[in-house]
């Protein structure tokens, strides 16, 4: 029970307020910026194959990156409710 409680807590504090934070944010527009134009040149030497296999490649590394970050939030947000308890 905890853990769906705190499944949707996560998914309502994070689905909007931080993707509104980060697409405002000038440093993660530049990151973007710059990862579009490393993709782009590293796909402009492979063959289709080639491609599909890099993007199913970075598709998996970005769903396991995901996971760890939503894990990371989880954590942090059962940290700071055990130092509210402990402050009670």
């Amino acid at each position: 029970m905890e853990e769906s409680v705190l499944e949707l807590i996560t998914q309502a504090l994070t689905e909007n307020r931080i993707t509104d934070k980060v697409y405002q944010s000038e440093e993660y527009k530049r990151a973007k910026e710059e990862e579009g134009k490393v993709y782009n040149t590293l796909i402009s030497d492979l063959n289709e194959e080639q491609k599909q296999r890099l993007d199913d490649f970075i598709g998996s590394t970005t769903w396991s990156a995901a996971i760890w970050e939503r894990m990371a939030y989880q954590q942090g947000m059962r940290d700071f409710l055990e130092l509210l308890k402990s402050l009670l």
